[in-house]
């Protein structure tokens, strides 16, 4: 009976320590888990803190769109746009030939701003045939950088906009009389 009481005297120390060492790990890493939020919510204020002492500093700074990286770039009244041209037989792989009829569409669209400077030069059709170049491009080759394509395609609209003339407003119609 001695050695029965020792056994499950022993068993069950045991059973305590592990039960007790599941428990010390747990607080263990909730402790980590907490140092870990602390030190991220610090760092979030700090960046926070430095956000709003810039925008303090400077609250008249205008909001400037940065220019892409481009290998053709062109000056047009003074503003620089992004031009990204490939050279033939540069690119090869897959979406090669799309990426080179958007090139075409979009030198195409060039050709017609250069041309005349007073009028419209992107018609409807034109911006679709850009946008339909654009997705097949895309879907042909997702990993390709088309920010150049996108500032140069925002640029040509904003032109557009700037030459066509504002629709005249609509007559106001003429009030019935009684006889």
């Amino acid at each position: 009976m001695k050695y029965l009481f020792t056994f499950l005297f022993l068993a069950s120390v045991h059973l305590a320590q592990a039960q007790t060492s599941l428990l010390l790990g747990g607080v263990r890493a909730a402790t980590q888990i907490g140092t870990m939020a602390a030190r991220n919510s610090k760092a979030k204020a700090k960046a926070k803190h430095k956000t709003i002492g810039a925008e303090e500093a400077s609250p008249t700074t205008p909001v400037v769109i940065p220019t892409p990286k481009s290998n053709s770039a062109f000056n047009y009244q003074g503003q620089q746009v992004a031009r990204q041209r490939t050279e033939p037989g540069a690119l090869s792989g897959k979406g090669s030939a799309e990426i080179g009829a958007l090139e075409t569409v979009l030198e195409q669209t060039h050709q017609a701003l250069l041309a005349d400077s007073a009028q419209s030069f992107l018609p409807a059709a034109q911006l679709d045939a850009i946008r339909s170049a654009a997705r097949q491009a895309a879907a042909a080759r997702p990993s390709w950088d088309y920010s150049a394509y996108q500032h140069e395609v925002a640029f040509y609209q904003r032109e557009e906009a700037r030459r066509t003339p504002p629709a005249p407003a609509p007559a106001k119609p003429k009030p019935r009389t009684r006889k």
